[in-house]
């Protein structure tokens, strides 16, 4: 027996130390096991067939695994729970969210399940099995506007998790009629032509509203080489040889960082272009107040 516990220990502790009754069985186990482990509180039960052997408080990620082990084969993290792990930008959530195949098993208490027959290529998220960035951008769009899961994919292409190209890859085999958000999805992917995005999500608000305003569209990663090396404004339109910059709340966080901004605010006004400036905070508070400053200083 004390060889099963070892078993059931070490493969617990690469999942959170959470086990399930299939691999409790699998590693020579029982239910009368189960059940004196229960009784001495050694374990908890998370849900039906899924027990955490450590009393530890459960993580939010935690209780993802236990909803996926519970959901059985098959099961993944998905939708707004899958870009909220993914680290993706836009949309902030605790829920326990999986879609699931059809089959007898009971949905776990506390999960958000879609139940589906669409097959679904599981992919991996510090540890826990998710739906990929680009299946996972597709099942939120029937939640979020344009903006959100444009910013969503913004910071998806940001930190290189996927590409405009397998983005559209999933649309064809996995969107189409009957999909809810699909076109929502494609609407977004349409006013991106390359991988290249924002920044930061600040950035994304801004370039968002400008497009929404009709604004000339920048460029954003156009390099200039003034004294001291090469700058890259955050929005550049080189027939005007203007550019705006958004400010983070952390973008003076030092004296250093202080005298670097002004410096290279300096080298880029020595080639002859006007810059403006814009705090992240006043993008999201009065964007339209924003875009029109940028307006008249495009037209000036």
């Amino acid at each position: 027996m004390r060889g099963v516990n070892q078993r059931i220990g070490n493969v617990a502790s690469t999942q959170r130390f959470l086990v399930s009754r299939t691999e409790i069985h699998e590693l020579g186990g029982n239910d009368d096991m189960i059940a004196y482990n229960l009784e001495a509180q050694r374990w908890l039960r998370v849900h039906a067939g899924v027990y955490q052997v450590d009393r530890r408080p459960l993580s939010w990620e935690s209780e993802l695994l236990a909803a996926v082990l519970a959901c059985g084969p098959g099961a993944v993290v998905s939708h707004r729970a899958a870009c909220t792990l993914w680290g993706l930008e836009g949309i902030s959530t605790r829920l326990v969210e999986a879609p699931v195949p059809y089959s007898a098993l009971p949905i776990p208490e506390g999960v958000v399940a879609h139940r589906t027959r669409r097959c679904i290529d599981p992919s991996e998220c510090r540890g826990i099995p998710v739906t990929s960035v680009e299946r996972t951008l597709l099942d939120c769009a029937r939640f979020l506007s344009d903006r959100i899961l444009g910013k969503a994919l913004d910071s998806a292409l940001r930190k290189s998790l996927t590409t405009i190209a397998g983005c559209y890859s999933v649309l064809a085999t996995d969107g189409g009629r009957g999909v809810t958000g699909t076109r929502r999805f494609r609407r977004v992917l349409a006013n991106r032509m390359y991988d290249e995005a924002t920044d930061s999500g600040a950035e994304f608000d801004l370039l968002y509203f400008m497009q929404l305003g009709g604004l000339p569209d920048p460029e954003l990663d156009h390099e200039l080489f003034p004294r001291g090396g090469r700058r890259i404004p955050d929005f550049f339109w080189p027939g005007l040889a203007k550019a705006v910059e958004v400010d983070g709340i952390d973008a003076h966080s030092s004296a250093e960082r202080l005298d670097d901004d002004l410096e290279r605010q300096n080298a880029i006004m020595d080639l002859g272009i006007e810059i403006r400036r814009f705090s992240a905070r006043r993008v999201r508070r009065d964007p339209k107040v924003v875009v029109e400053e940028i307006r008249r200083f495009l037209l000036s």
